[in-house]
C-alpha cells in the first residue's frame, strides 16, 4: 500500500498556495479607487437622458469622441433612454462657443425642452491616454460626470473618477489593464453604477441602497 502522506501534503501545500494568492488578489481588489458621488433625494424619476461632449481637458484631442460611445452604451445598458447623439448634435450646432460643462440654466432648460430629456449628463476629461512606467504603456483616465436635471439645471447626480491601468495590479503584472479602452469602460462602469435606475425616483433609488454616497 502507497503512503498518502507525501500526496496529501503535496495537496495542502497547493491549498496553502492557492489561499495566499486569492488572498493577496482580494487585498488588491480592495485597493482599486471607488468614483466619489453625490445625489440629490428626489421625487422625480429620471428616465430620458441627453448626452452632451465631454469638455477635453486632456492632451489626447479625439478622446471626447473615443468616450462617447462608451458612455452612452453604459447609460443604455442602466435603462435610461437616451437621447440619439446626432439629435444633441444638431441643437449644440446653434451654441457654436459653449462650453460643455458649464451650461448656463437657460441653455439647460431649453436643451431638455427640444431634446425631450429631463435630464441632461454633461462632464469633462482630465486625462485620457498612457503614461511611460520604465519602457511600458500604462492606460489612464480621468473623468467628471454630472447629472443635471431640466428644466431648473439643478445636480441631480455627480460622480469623479480615476484609474490607473496599474490599480488592480497584484502579482507579475496580473490584473494589469492594458488597454485604454477597457480602462475607460471600467471607469465608467464603477461611475454609473451609482445612478440611480430609469424610472425610479432617486429617493426611492437611495432607499434600496443603490446609490454610491
Amino acid at each position: 500500500m502507497q503512503d498518502s502522506k507525501p500526496r496529501d501534503a503535496s495537496r495542502a501545500g497547493s491549498n496553502r498556495i492557492a489561499a495566499i494568492v486569492l488572498s493577496l488578489a482580494a487585498a488588491t481588489a480592495s485597493c482599486v479607487p471607488a468614483p466619489r458621488s453625490f445625489t440629490l433625494a428626489l421625487d422625480k424619476p429620471v428616465r430620458r437622458v441627453a448626452i452632451l461632449p465631454l469638455a477635453n481637458y486632456s492632451p489626447t484631442r479625439e478622446a471626447p469622441a473615443a468616450v462617447a460611445p462608451v458612455l452612452f452604451a453604459e447609460l443604455g445598458a442602466a435603462r435610461f433612454e437616451v437621447v440619439e447623439a446626432g439629435q444633441v448634435e444638431a441643437v449644440l450646432e446653434r451654441e457654436p462657443w459653449l462650453l460643455l460643462d458649464r451650461i448656463p440654466p437657460d441653455l439647460v432648460d431649453r436643451f431638455g425642452s427640444e431634446l425631450g430629456a429631463n435630464a441632461l449628463l454633461v462632464g469633462s476629461l482630465m486625462a485620457y491616454g498612457y503614461r511611460d512606467a520604465g519602457g511600458e504603456r500604462i492606460p489612464q483616465v480621468s473623468l467628471s460626470l454630472r447629472l443635471l436635471e431640466t428644466p431648473g439645471g439643478r445636480v441631480l447626480w455627480s460622480a469623479v473618477h480615476s484609474r490607473d491601468g496599474a490599480d488592480g495590479e497584484w502579482l507579475f503584472g496580473m490584473g494589469r489593464v492594458h488597454s485604454l479602452e477597457q480602462l475607460t469602460a471600467r471607469a465608467l462602469h464603477e461611475m454609473l453604477t451609482t445612478l440611480p435606475v430609469a424610472g425610479d425616483s432617486l429617493r426611492t433609488a437611495m432607499a434600496r441602497g443603490g446609490m454610491g454616497t
